[in-house]
């Protein structure tokens, strides 16, 4: 159903990174359909990179890893102060709601409220406020939460998988993490899938739900 009802997609992101390790096999999955795909970056968190790194180096993996997973639209990029979203949650809101009335999305998939990040959780709030007339998935990382969510599944091909894993590993400037890891990657899916029932999944939290009657 959602994919008939859905033209336009926006993935949005507080980070580089979140929605290849969220949801890249999703968005993947929606290009494979023909749907058109947007996505927006909040913030380019250079604090976390060592002091000397280039300042464009999280921007020009975000743009690498984009182009593997298929995105032709340009990516939407945003300078907000990273683990300060909460003193702009305003100025967040009306830009989400610029993106809302540019691209007119059908389908919105961003964190989680239920994601401890404090810049996860504000841009989950602030996501709900500007988009909810649209249908509205969260997804989640297991590092920042202590409960498993997600009341929808995506099946993943094997294919579907391998490019998630490709575009996260564009993120050289992160692959110290654990979280970053092939096996940790493949692992969720095969969780995910367990729950739905299928090989490979994604697991998201359906937050609305807006389907247009074309009849």
């Amino acid at each position: 159903m959602i994919f008939n009802a859905t033209k336009r997609a926006l993935f949005i992101s507080a980070h580089p990174d979140d929605t290849e390790f969220g949801a890249a096999g999703l968005l993947r999955l929606l290009i494979e359909k023909g749907i058109e795909v947007h996505l927006a970056v909040l913030s380019n968190p250079v604090e976390s990179l060592p002091v000397g790194t280039d300042y464009q180096k999280l921007i020009d993996e975000q743009k690498a890893s984009a182009e593997i997973l298929g995105i032709k639209t340009d990516i939407h990029f945003y300078n907000y102060p990273v683990r300060k979203f909460s003193y702009f949650r305003q100025e967040i809101l009306e830009d989400l709601i610029k993106l809302r009335d540019c691209i007119k999305p059908d389908l919105v998939i961003t964190s989680s409220e239920n994601d401890y990040h404090q810049d996860h959780n504000t841009l989950a709030c602030e996501a709900i406020r500007a988009f909810k007339q649209s249908t509205l998935l969260g997804y989640t990382h297991p590092w920042n939460t202590r409960k498993v969510v997600g009341n929808v599944f995506f099946e993943l091909s094997e294919s579907n998988l391998k490019k998630k894993i490709e575009a996260i590993s564009l993120f050289e400037s992160q692959s110290q993490r654990s979280y970053s890891q092939e096996n940790v990657i493949e692992s969720l899916a095969i969780e995910a899938g367990i729950a739905s029932g299928f090989r490979y999944a994604e697991r998201f939290e359906l937050v609305t739900m807006s389907v247009k009657n074309d009849k």
